[in-house]
């Protein structure tokens, strides 16, 4: 399952906000087109909550006892060539994981973690999986036409979104956080539920998180990434 077409790019800027008590938000740019999106050089972690108490703190992954709130903070994003580490501190948030962006083509995911990801053996150009080697476990990035397009988070991952949000999340907490940009639907191969993340800026309308729960209403997988690929119920197959 994948892009059968071209890849024909289009410019829109977007700046996304993350949020979480203690946590503060980055900027990113983003180049949409109809298979990928792309990022420049500044980053968001742009996982918003529904708190009002702005925090302006220095960046921290730390988790809260509080809502996340939502803030203007800025830093300078990861740049290439910095040898920046893939490694269970790595976040996620609609814009990708740690320093891997949506849109970053192979080349640049190399240069950014000092390590080529290794293909999986299943696929093709318009859609396979690929890991780091010595990355943290449970973390497969999908590819589609030569760059990042989604990226999928399994047990026995520790990875989480800067507000906590991770493995082991109840529905009950993920809907605390997130409020009503969390769009709940039945799970298409379970009895558990997709929790969508959905942003409410339309200039992030191909992004996406989604937390599958089991029937406890436990998460027990996430990923991240833009429409189409982020919805592929079935992965590259």
């Amino acid at each position: 399952m994948g892009h059968k077409g071209p890849f024909v790019s289009a410019i829109a800027a977007v700046t996304l906000l993350v949020t979480a008590c203690g946590d503060s938000a980055e900027s990113a740019v983003v180049l949409k087109t109809t298979s990928t999106t792309t990022t420049t050089s500044t980053e968001a972690d742009n996982v918003t909550s529904t708190s009002t108490t702005a925090d302006t703190s220095t960046p921290a992954h730390t988790e809260s006892t509080d809502a996340p709130a939502e803030t203007g903070t800025t830093t300078a994003a990861p740049k290439a060539g910095q040898g920046a580490s893939l490694t269970d501190g790595a976040r996620i948030s609609t814009l990708g994981l740690g320093p891997v962006y949506m849109g970053d083509t192979l080349a640049e995911v190399t240069e950014k973690i000092g390590v080529e990801l290794v293909p999986d053996e299943l696929g093709d150009e318009t859609c396979r999986y690929y890991v780091a080697p010595g990355g943290p476990p449970g973390v497969r990035f999908m590819v589609a036409f030569d760059r990042i397009a989604r990226v999928d988070i399994d047990d026995p991952s520790v990875i989480t979104t800067r507000s906590g949000a991770g493995i082991g999340s109840t529905k009950s907490e993920i809907v605390g956080l997130f409020g009503d940009k969390i769009v709940p639907s039945p799970h298409p191969k379970t009895d558990g539920e997709y929790l969508t993340f959905v942003p409410e800026d339309e200039k992030d309308a191909n992004l996406r998180i989604i937390f599958e729960t089991n029937t406890d209403g436990i998460v027990v997988a996430f990923r991240t990434g833009q429409l189409p690929e982020v919805d592929f119920t079935q992965g590259c197959r």
